[in-house]
């Protein structure tokens, strides 16, 4: 069992690679018939591989916090926008969950409630990057990605749309959401968001870090609760219905 304090968010990292088959095996027994509908819709056996360790990842997590709670009991809604959240059972503090996927790695953010939403990106994928931030970057980004060097711009591309996935995702709304409404700013070490006009938020309710977990994959989590109140991440390696560890991982960059 793990304790999820109230100013705590857990982020859970899962390694395709540290599945193997005979583990792989006893997850379908684990989903319900709508997901085992979804995952043969896959055409590829890397997608449907990956969807299902997916789904037993965070049904393995939850778990973890609810040990009387079976991974197979879990329920789950999503709104208009794909956004997951528990339907079932009911509980008394019920956590918040956000889940992304690249290749090779799913990461999961866990909270005691707050908007909380986390996007994971291979960068090391093929990517008209310059075309992309015309098309969905503020101004300011644009701007200021254009100031780089060319051997910076990926970098800072991949820097600005994790953080910009994370923050559409804590908000639920998914890309019906102008990426262009809001922008974020950076120095050596330290995250900053502004907003558009139209958009009525405090961007002192927001808390963003970001890690390189290595050379191919980069996360960034965004959460929001009331002013003023300080989050810690916890990180644990997560293999589903096997192992969790903790492990020590230090952001590159924080808000």
């Amino acid at each position: 069992m793990a304790f999820l304090a109230r100013d705590e968010i857990h982020l859970l990292l899962i390694s395709e690679e540290a599945v193997d088959d005979e583990l792989l095996a006893h997850y379908p027994a684990l989903l319900s018939s709508e997901e085992m509908v979804r995952h043969a819709r896959f055409r590829f056996a890397e997608d449907r591989r990956r969807f299902l360790i997916t789904r037993a990842a965070i049904r393995s997590a939850l778990s973890i916090y609810f040990p009387d709670v079976a991974p197979a009991v879990w329920q789950f809604s999503s709104n208009v926008h794909g956004r997951p959240a528990i339907s079932a059972p009911v509980l008394v503090n019920v956590p918040t969950f956000n889940i992304s996927h690249t290749n090779g790695l799913i990461v999961i953010a866990i909270a005691n409630g707050g908007e909380l939403g986390v996007d994971v990106e291979s960068v090391g994928r093929s990517s008209s990057t310059l075309e992309v931030a015309d098309r969905f970057f503020s101004r300011q980004e644009v701007s200021a990605l254009m100031a780089l060097s060319e051997s910076e711009r990926r970098s800072r591309f991949f820097d600005l749309w994790t953080l910009k996935e994370a923050w559409i995702k804590a908000l639920g709304m998914g890309l019906a959401m102008p990426l262009h409404s809001f922008s974020f700013d950076f120095s050596e070490s330290r995250i900053a968001i502004s907003f558009a006009c139209e958009r009525n938020d405090d961007p002192t309710r927001w808390q963003f870090w970001q890690w390189r977990l290595s050379t191919e994959h980069q996360v960034a989590l965004a959460f929001a609760t009331e002013p003023g109140k300080k989050m810690r991440v916890l990180t644990r390696n997560l293999v589903p219905m096997r192992s969790i560890e903790l492990v020590e991982l230090v952001p590159f960059r924080t808000s």
